[in-house]
């Protein structure tokens, strides 16, 4: 960098530092002391109900047994996926639009402007990995109570440096569009090696620590754990070596993004901004696929008309999800880890709860047209159809896709030897209902619109304790349906699953009158909705 381009950027510095008012470092200061102050507090009310809780035993005899190490792997894996998919769309290094239009189009080292953001980035990867892996430390230690400064040191370092990892592959992502591509279509492989590497049993737990970055970082945690990894120092070196040489490639092509790529950046975190000040969760997925959709590109699929006028809201609902295939992936994979594993802890109830929640986000995947359609209601007006039965018309097309998934994932799952055979044909019967009551569920918080001025004007009429409640409600509607709708048959089957035949039997009847109940209240509450104001 020559010295006049050094002096300039030290000016420019020294510029923003004195237009930094006090009011600004008091705003910053009190972010960061209130998200400290609620972390240590949650910290530490998690730490004491853990260490008091009866269920410690069970518990820690799976963590060490191997279930840390794959629940470690698999959760590493899924982050660092969830931050290079994120890069592809905004990533470690971010500028404003005016940056991006006078600051970077003048004559000064881009490197130099870049690496500065790059730094920043850098160390915010670092420090989520550390609060994840802090978070770690406290649930684990709470549970197993070994040797406490080993086992920090393992849960905040190996996350940390693949926090690090993370942000520089992050930043080798965002400055290469065809790198961007790549990773985006081979996102659903990834999925598939985290799906193998939770049900692998003993043999993943022995596999994990050596697959990847994500596993080196788990290797040390297993043996402060009293796990068995007797290869955690290679896995160590590994990692910092591997994480080194990435920060440094990343370091050394800070000046290779182009222009463009900062610019449609820069505009999209513009409507990131307004989406995550007005909590308007669909706002932030639509700028995320519209950006994606300009690296992937859009399907033109063509599909005969239908003969009836019934059908032509799930031939339309069809095309949709044909034109955006990676919808029907989310909520296989998403569907199918959920069945997966209930069917190798089926006797676990806070685990079939959270089944429950990731099925239901699987077929919310496949209501994006129904969501549209709730965007714009004056649309339907042109339509022979009241809008509770336009609502039904549009969850057509999903429950057939969840339906066939189900099907394929229970016959899976028996081939795997996951589901006995004598349960097969009752599981195989229960796809549809099921299938219906998860999507009837998405459709009933997604009939609602987006969240609007009238719900913030409503919560703020609250007081500070209704208010945030009211909007937990408003965004919470959905999985509780769905658990009152399907949790509460899976509890009555998980209380006689030990018994005789003849209770079996009964529950699996009872379990089927809740499910059709709860589905009549479902399809006709759907029914009696009228358009969003």
């Amino acid at each position: 960098m020559s010295q006049a381009s050094a002096a300039t950027l030290g000016y420019l510095r020294r510029r923003r530092r004195v237009h930094r008012s006090p009011q600004q470092r008091s705003d910053r200061f009190t972010g960061l002391y209130t998200v400290g102050l609620y972390t240590a507090i949650g910290a530490w009310v998690s730490f004491q109900t853990l260490r008091q809780s009866p269920a410690r035993g069970g518990s820690a005899i799976w963590l060490a047994g191997g279930g840390l190490a794959r629940a470690g792997t698999v959760a590493l894996l899924l982050g660092l996926l969830a931050a290079l998919r994120y890069a592809t769309w905004q990533g470690p290094v971010v500028f404003s639009a005016p940056e991006v239009h006078f600051l970077l189009g003048a004559p000064l080292p881009r490197a130099e402007l870049v690496r500065v953001r790059l730094g920043r980035g850098l160390l915010v990867g670092a420090g989520v990995g550390a609060a994840f892996g802090l978070c770690a430390f406290v649930l684990l230690e709470a549970e197993l109570g070994v040797a406490a400064w080993p086992l920090l040191a393992a849960a905040v370092l190996g996350p940390a440096a693949l926090g690090l990892l993370a942000a520089a592959l992050g930043w080798l992502v965002e400055s290469s569009p065809t790198t961007a591509r790549v990773l985006l279509r081979a996102s659903p492989l990834v999925l598939v090696v985290a799906v193998a590497g939770w049900l692998g049993g003993a043999l993943a737990a022995e596999v994990d620590p050596w697959s990847g970055p994500w596993g080196w970082a788990v290797g040390p945690l297993v043996a402060a754990a009293g796990g068995h990894d007797p290869g955690w120092p290679v896995q160590a070196a590994l990692l910092v070596v591997l994480t080194v040489a990435t920060v440094f490639a990343a370091w050394l092509g800070a000046g290779s993004v182009s222009l463009e790529e900062l610019e449609r950046r820069a505009g999209t975190r513009v409507g990131l901004d307004a989406s995550i000040f007005m909590a308007d969760p669909r706002g932030m997925a639509l700028l995320r696929r519209q950006a994606v959709g300009g690296l992937l590109g859009v399907r033109r699929l063509r599909l005969r008309h239908p003969r009836h006028r019934w059908l032509a809201i799930p031939w339309r609902d069809t095309l949709s999800l044909l034109r955006t295939p990676g919808r029907v992936g989310w909520a296989l994979v998403l569907c199918g880890t959920s069945v997966l594993t209930v069917a190798v802890a089926p006797d676990r109830k806070l685990l079939a709860a959270g089944a429950v929640v990731v099925a239901y986000l699987g077929a919310a995947q496949l209501l994006e047209p129904l969501r549209g359609e709730a965007d714009q209601p004056d649309a339907s007006r042109q339509l022979p159809w009241r809008w509770g039965d336009l609502m039904l018309l549009h969850t057509a097309t999903p429950i057939l896709i969840l339906t066939v998934i189900g099907l394929g994932v229970t016959v899976a799952a028996a081939w795997l030897g996951l589901l006995p055979a004598s349960t097969l044909g009752v599981a195989l019967a229960a796809c549809l209902p099921v299938a219906a009551a998860l999507v009837w569920s998405a459709a009933i918080a997604g009939q609602r619109g987006r969240l609007g001025l009238d719900q913030f004007m409503a919560a703020s009429a609250m007081g500070e304790l209704g208010g945030p409640l009211h909007l937990v409600r408003w965004f919470a509607t959905g999985p509780l349906v769905a658990l009152v709708a399907l949790l509460v048959p899976v509890l009555v089957l998980q209380g006689a699953a030990r018994h005789p035949a003849p209770r079996l039997h009964a529950a699996t009847t009872n379990a089927a009158s809740l499910l059709v109940t709860a589905l009549a209240v479902q399809g006709a509450w759907l029914r009696s909705r009228h358009p969003p104001d």
